[in-house]
């Protein structure tokens, strides 16, 4: 598995083993059981394993971009809402100035309403990078479909900063395959209708950020209820899953 790997998961997973007592014991290969069993040493290692979801401080994300090529496509804008208690508290929205020769899309023009007029006064990415990162500080980054912020956020923070986001990050529509009966990741409609949070504002950086938080409130409810209130048990939870994805059969 490698010290880096190890030292990977121990920055990602938290305390209890019972989840992942569970898949050790599915796991037929040996060195599957290798990885659990190292997967497992490092969770029982992490500082965060005790903390209480309600009482972790969180930044809750979201961005818009021109698409979804991390390569060719570029962040429009950056928001967030930090969130303490259960209740959010401060929110943070920038939009993201393009580079010469950059064009936004019909359909993103009109699914965000963001234009070339609307970003002309906009700071450049570096300078908006560095609000957005002195604003969230080092709290627990909440997103749905977090891959895509994350990925698109990180390759900004590389290009300008040789860095990358460090925090804790959780996957509000991974966290609904673990306390629901879906049968695939559901969009944050979905789940503001399942939840009956009303719609405000979507397709907004902010606005999509304000929703999550209250998705990602009431999942910290639904969680406490499956006897999930520390971070231990969630980080299990969601390894469980992400094995699962993974050794699913190529159909």
């Amino acid at each position: 598995m490698g010290f880096e790997r190890i030292r990977v998961l121990k920055h990602l997973f938290g305390n209890s083993n019972t989840e992942l007592d569970r898949g050790l014991e599915n796991a037929e290969s040996l060195q599957a059981q290798v990885e659990m069993r190292a997967t497992l040493r490092a969770i029982h290692e992490h500082e965060m394993s005790d903390l209480q979801l309600t009482q972790a401080p969180y930044a809750v994300i979201d961005t818009e971009t021109t698409g979804f090529e991390v390569q060719q496509d570029r962040l429009l804008s950056l928001a967030a809402v930090l969130f303490d208690q259960t209740a959010s508290v401060r929110e943070f929205h920038t939009f993201v100035k393009l580079r010469q020769g950059d064009e936004i899309p019909q359909v993103v023009r009109d699914l965000t309403g963001i234009t070339e007029e609307v970003l002309r006064d906009a700071p450049p990415l570096e300078l908006a990078l560095q609000a957005f990162l002195q604003f969230i500080g080092d709290r627990v980054i909440v997103a749905h479909h977090a891959g895509h912020d994350v990925k698109f956020i990180n390759a900004a923070l590389r290009r300008h900063f040789a860095i990358e986001l460090q925090q804790h990050i959780i996957d509000t529509g991974k966290v609904s395959l673990c306390v629901h009966d879906l049968k695939k990741y559901p969009s944050l409609d979905a789940l503001l209708e399942l939840y009956e949070i009303p719609v405000t504002e979507r397709h907004t950086a902010l606005g999509d950020a304000r929703m999550t938080a209250c998705v990602w409130a009431r999942q910290i409810h639904l969680l406490q209820a499956l006897g999930v209130s520390t971070f231990g048990p969630l980080w299990e939870r969601l390894y469980v899953l992400e094995r699962r994805v993974h050794e699913q059969p190529m159909s």
